[in-house]
């Protein structure tokens, strides 16, 4: 698909936390309505990677892929390369991880060139690209065939962008945690059937950087799905990542750069043979374990995301999963680098959270564990602080990263 206009002008081409309270939003007088803003909907929506248990990919295709692995299951049998119990097992591992992968939602985080901030979206994007803005600024796209999520950091503000957004449909919004916001839906996007809706946002703790969010669904006519996802889920997860600096220390290891809850210490770190290496973490009731290994699927670290979720966590005999805990997932975007984190949120029990990290020369298996309502910090709280990385060698693996988007 050719998206021939995202984002002020820039072209691209590409092949559990319950809720509180309801998004806040107010208007100023003469200006409409947030377009799909429902009172029903809980302002934290967006802190539940399944929130609202709805797919990301078609259930046609779901039950193609099951299809065509049962039949290569059912062969190995025929084959005599596997028992007919193992095949059993393998075909319910593959419901599991068809399952997982198909409500992964998107999140992206922006912190580079002095801006500094994240969003989520209940899409699951598996592409990504990270580039200039024309005007000062840097914008990282996520994407896949159906839908796509940006998130641009800009020295121009939201009202220059809105006024010169000659959209017939805008707006002005009032909104906790932002100084000024507006949002537009593309006319030209909806006569397309692949309506896209932009929030333009400045944070009260920054006035000198801004923001613009963008989601687009591909191949929709109906922009009520489009309007309902943006207002009730996008808009809300809009925030600054000034509250790590508070609860987390960076850390670094050669190639990347993690977050650590404060108050944790290193309490190992070992060569686990030639090629492995481990390091161990304890303090204010949690465990942080970081093992890294050579790449074995010499891949995209996507491909190789997916691999290690199917073959050492949801397969492997020796998986850390916690077990009998649902997960939630999400595709997580640092800087155009992706990775893959899974949260297994127990309420008042133990509780894990794993980052699945792929460099050009490491295998980074991170998970927490901690006993939820005792330690030091509150499960989003530790989520934020894992979903965070950053690479010494982040344009490199970008480019390596676009440069398979666009074959």
């Amino acid at each position: 698909m050719r998206l021939k206009s995202i984002l002020l002008g820039l072209a691209v081409s590409l092949a559990f936390t319950m809720p509180i309270y309801a998004a806040q939003y107010t208007v100023p007088e003469g200006q409409p309505p947030v377009p799909g803003a429902d009172s029903s909907i809980p302002d934290n929506a967006y802190q539940n990677y399944r929130y609202g248990d709805i797919r990301k990919v078609p259930d046609f295709e779901i039950q193609e892929v099951l299809k065509l692995r049962y039949k290569e299951i059912d062969e190995l049998v025929r084959d005599r390369e596997i028992s007919v119990e193992d095949a059993e097992a393998l075909k319910k591992v593959n419901v599991k991880y068809m399952d997982l992968t198909s409500h992964d939602s998107t999140v992206i985080l922006l912190h580079e060139d002095g801006f500094n901030a994240k969003m989520t979206a209940p899409i699951r994007a598996v592409a990504g690209i990270f580039t200039p803005l024309k005007s000062d600024g840097i914008t990282s796209f996520a994407v896949d065939r159906y839908a796509l999520a940006s998130l641009s950091g800009t020295i121009v503000t939201p009202e220059d962008n809105y006024n010169e957004n000659s959209e017939l449909h805008k707006g002005m919004f009032i909104y906790p945690g932002f100084k000024s916001a507006y949002w537009s839906i593309s006319d030209e996007s909806v006569r397309n059937d692949s309506p896209m809706m932009l929030a333009y946002v400045t944070f009260d703790s920054d006035s000198n950087r801004h923001y613009i969010v963008g989601l687009s669904k591909f191949h929709q006519p109906n922009v009520k799905e489009l309007q309902t996802e943006m207002a009730n889920v996008v808009i809300p997860s809009i925030q600054p990542l000034d509250e790590l600096a508070r609860i987390s220390d960076l850390v670094k290891w050669d190639n990347i750069t993690y977050r650590l809850p404060k108050g944790m210490m290193l309490k190992a770190e070992e060569k686990v043979d030639s090629e492995y290496s481990r390091r161990v973490y304890y303090g204010q009731g949690l465990e942080l374990v970081i093992d890294r290994g050579p790449i074995v699927h010499d891949d995209s670290a996507m491909s190789g995301y997916f691999n290690r979720i199917f073959a050492d966590y949801l397969y492997g005999s020796s998986s850390p999963l916690l077990r009998d805990i649902p997960i939630q997932s999400a595709i997580v975007w640092n800087n155009g680098v992706p990775t893959y984190l899974m949260d297994q949120h127990n309420l008042g029990k133990q509780s894990r959270i794993f980052q699945l990290i792929q460099d050009d020369q490491y295998e980074y298996d991170m998970y927490l564990t901690y006993e939820d309502g005792k330690a030091k910090y509150n499960h989003i709280e530790l989520r934020n602080i894992m979903e965070y990385l950053d690479f010494k060698n982040a344009k490199e693996l970008r480019r390596k990263a676009e440069i398979k988007i666009k074959k």
